[in-house]
């Protein structure tokens, strides 16, 4: 019997940098990567870069200008596959939300993260 395909899913992650912090958003404490931190993303159906902007407004109330690319990072679970492309982004306006929260750039590695947003973190290093 032929395997079954995966689902495939794009999301566009923004990284919004001020000062020497990042933006980051904690998962709910429930379900996959439960508790962990992630940068502010979402599911989008057409060009990741288009899309990006009313993806992080609609789901964590922010308004952001999308800035340069900053990668790629592909990933498989065990029932889907994801790809995410990170974009650096300008912070307009926070609706506020109580899953944001600063965090200092020295101190990304102590927060839990999954592999994905692992992946950001280390091109965030390497670049800013």
């Amino acid at each position: 019997k032929p395997k079954k395909e995966s689902p495939h899913h794009i999301h566009s992650a923004g990284v919004i940098v001020e000062n020497g912090r990042v933006l980051l958003s904690k998962r709910p404490s429930k379900g996959l990567l439960g508790g962990m931190w992630e940068f502010p993303n979402g599911r989008v159906n057409g060009k990741p870069s288009d899309e990006l902007v009313s993806a992080l407004k609609k789901g964590y109330k922010l308004t952001v200008q999308r800035g340069e690319a900053l990668g790629v990072i592909k990933h498989a679970y065990t029932h889907f596959r994801v790809t995410m492309h990170a974009f650096q982004c300008n912070l307009t306006s926070i609706s506020g939300s109580d899953k944001l929260e600063w965090i200092g750039l020295k101190k990304l590695t102590d927060y839990p993260m999954g592999k994905v947003d692992r992946q950001i973190a280390k091109i965030i290093n390497e670049k800013i």
